[in-house]
């Protein structure tokens, strides 16, 4: 692999594929406060709601495995316009204002090229990333989709209000910015691989099984703070959901590139332990949350401990990955995150006709923190074995 011999991190491709992720970023997280409500004007219910965000999560996962087999065959940046390409041209669609049907049709659509998207930029990312820097790189890029959640759901919300819902315009700016991520997605150039590497024809990678089971239980919370949180504030009458999620992307932000450098140079584990224990505490608090101040502080401390562990595990996937591994690599763990979301809203929705708010969140706190007991577990069986 061509690593960037001259070792610097921001380089042009670097920009223009952090300003591709932003921009397409952009484009979904601006759908949030507008999609659902179209959905409902077009004839639909609450659960064709919840059904359209089911189909678009499962096409974006159900070619994955297949596309991190051929990555390497095709490319990395032939997989990234494809990606971002189905994306803006379905967009588009929707500027017809399309009835339920096509809806669900264009969504599934904008599913297919979301998953090769996010496919194609992490093993991209790792590519760019200088010997000795991925951590720093994977932080660096991890602020790109924090930053579009600060900035697009609310600039979503106010176009809507401000309009009176005029659909036409609010998708103007959706595909606006897909067309943006398109050009800036043209101008990123592929790192030359080295020839004569072996290529392996896989589906699963189990060089990364346990950063997946973490990234995994990790989302796997993150789905029940997404679906269940506004559920909750409106329970409690707590009148901050929105300044959560503003406050948990910007401190993500902040915490995901000082995490990766952290982890450059104490060690992987030194730094994703921790980042789970403290998001770990920021559920327990979500849990007993009765105003506003409550909640708004378990954002912060989500955003650091969230921000930190996603860096640092994904760097770790990155570290027992060859070069030729990377699509696959990549493939089996951005795929446990986007299961982590979808079971994680589906199982601790069938919870919460049993359990209230606060067991509900008692027990993500709880499947937040479970890579750490594997981790002490697999520590101490090590010991066991060396004293043996």
């Amino acid at each position: 692999m061509n690593d960037n011999s001259d070792h610097k991190i921001v380089t042009a491709s670097f920009m223009a594929l952090f300003g591709a992720i932003f921009f397409l970023f952009f484009a979904l997280d601006y759908y949030i406060p507008v999609l659902p409500f179209y959905t409902l004007d077009a004839g639909g219910s609450e659960a064709s709601v919840g059904l359209l965000m089911g189909l678009f999560t499962f096409c974006s996962v159900v070619l994955r495995p297949f596309q991190g087999r051929d990555i390497n065959r095709k490319g990395r940046k032939s997989l990234l316009m494809m990606g971002i390409g189905l994306y803006a041209a379905a967009g588009l669609g929707l500027l017809f204002l399309p009835p339920l049907p096509l809806l669900f049709i264009l969504r599934a659509i904008q599913g297919l090229g979301w998953g090769a998207f996010l496919l194609a930029f992490n093993t991209l990312t790792l590519d760019l990333a200088p010997p000795g820097k991925r951590g720093s790189v994977v932080g660096l890029m991890g602020m790109a989709p924090p930053l579009s959640l600060a900035t697009a759901p609310i600039l979503g919300e106010h176009l809507r209000l401000t309009t009176d819902s005029n659909y036409l315009l609010l998708f103007m700016v959706a595909s606006a910015a897909a067309l943006v991520a398109l050009i800036l997605g043209a101008l990123v150039k592929e790192p030359v691989r080295e020839s004569g590497s072996e290529e392996k024809r896989m589906l699963f990678s189990r060089k990364v099984l346990y950063p997946s089971l973490v990234i995994f239980c990790m989302t796997y919370t993150l789905g029940a703070i997404l679906t269940f949180l506004p559920l909750l504030g409106e329970v409690r009458d707590i009148r901050a959901v929105g300044y959560f999620f503003t406050i948990f992307a910007l401190t993500t932000v902040v915490a995901r590139p000082a995490a990766g450098r952290l982890s450059d140079r104490l060690g992987r584990e030194n730094v994703y332990i921790p980042g789970l224990l403290i998001a770990g505490v920021s559920l327990l608090l979500i849990a007993y949350a009765e105003w506003a101040g409550q909640l708004l502080v378990s954002a912060f401390i989500l955003g650091v401990g969230f921000g930190a562990a996603h860096s640092s595990v994904m760097a770790l996937a990155a570290d027992r990955l060859p070069v030729m591994e990377r699509g696959i690599g990549m493939a089996t763990f951005t795929t446990a995150f986007d299961l982590g979301i979808v079971v994680g809203s589906i199982t601790l929705g069938f919870l919460l006709s049993w359990f209230d708010f606060k067991l509900l969140f008692i027990i993500c706190a709880i499947i937040m923190i479970l890579p750490v007991f594997g981790h002490l577990l697999k520590g101490r069986l090590a010991r066991s074995e060396s004293s043996g």
